[in-house]
This record gives structure tokens, C-alpha cells and sequence, in this order.
């Protein structure tokens, strides 16, 4: 079986492969269709490579309602997402990481809480540097329920210069 070529995901084009990997997890961001209220809601996918379902971990609910959400057993290719982005394989030692810094993160909105865990799992080594900004900075974020990173975590300094 080693050595077989990805298959592509025919509902997101994201290449997986075709046995099951039980050493490592490969994460992603996965982006849903808008709600009708225009919402796009993200969250952090854990999978075995080659698997169909695993772990998601995202941040629901309203301002002041906000909860960890947890999901074990969650279909990769579920008909709410849109789009998933492949952010990396880490070993299935390491993947006890991820829940744990996604406790540390203050609940608010989705989309920046997906990009403050993925900050802090660069800074723990196990996503490439240069993610956080991709997905932070490349999108326009409601700054309105910013909590930022969590305890321990400073966010990089994005300096403007003014003319």
C-alpha cells in the first residue's frame, strides 16, 4: 500500500491519500458555505491520513454564549464545508497537543479563534511559520470579539507606517 498517490477530494480538491495512516494526523481549516445570515463559520479538522472522519475542534455559539466545541467521529468531507486547506501532518504523539492549546484560547469569534490555534501550534513547532499570517492577514475579520491568542502568546507586530 505505501506509495499509492493521493486521490483527490472530489468535494474540495484537497489531495488525501488512499490507506489509512494511524501514526500521524493531518490538520486543517475548513471553511463552510455562508450561513443565510452571511456567517462563515471555521474550524480546525484532525484527521488520520487517508481517513474519512475525525476531530473537529472549532468555536460556536454567539457573543457571550461562546463554547469549545469538540466533535469526534465527524465526517472530513460534511456537506457544510466549503473549502478545506491542508495546514500539515503532525505524529499521532503530538496530536494531544492540539486539544490543549485550543482550551487556551479565549472563546470568540471562529475565524480568529481558528488562527490563534494556529499560531500557537506554530510556535509549539507543529505547523510551518508563516500559516498564522496566510489565514489572518489575507482575510477581512470582524475585530469587534478580538481576545486574541491567550495567556503565554504574544501576537507579532504588524508595524504601519504612515505617510
Amino acid at each position: 500500500m505505501a506509495g499509492r498517490a493521493p486521490k483527490p477530494c472530489p468535494m474540495h480538491g484537497t489531495p488525501r491519500p488512499t490507506h489509512i495512516d494511524y501514526d500521524h494526523r493531518e490538520l486543517y481549516l475548513q471553511i463552510c458555505h455562508p450561513e443565510t445570515d452571511g456567517a462563515v463559520h471555521w474550524l480546525i479538522f484532525m484527521v488520520c491520513p487517508g481517513a474519512s472522519r475525525g476531530t473537529r475542534l472549532h468555536s460556536t455559539g454567539c457573543q457571550g454564549q461562546r463554547r469549545l466545541s469538540m466533535e469526534l467521529d465527524k465526517r472530513f468531507d460534511s456537506r457544510s464545508v466549503k473549502t478545506s486547506h491542508y495546514l500539515g501532518k503532525i505524529h499521532v504523539r503530538d496530536s494531544i497537543i492540539v486539544p490543549k492549546e485550543a482550551e487556551k484560547i479565549p472563546l470568540q469569534r471562529c475565524q480568529l479563534w481558528a488562527c490563534y490555534l494556529i499560531l500557537r501550534l506554530e510556535l509549539k513547532g507543529l505547523l510551518q511559520a508563516g500559516l498564522f499570517d496566510l489565514y489572518m492577514y489575507s482575510y477581512k475579520h470582524w475585530m469587534n470579539e478580538n481576545y486574541g491568542p491567550g495567556e503565554g502568546i504574544q501576537l507579532p507586530c504588524r508595524c504601519v507606517r504612515r505617510h
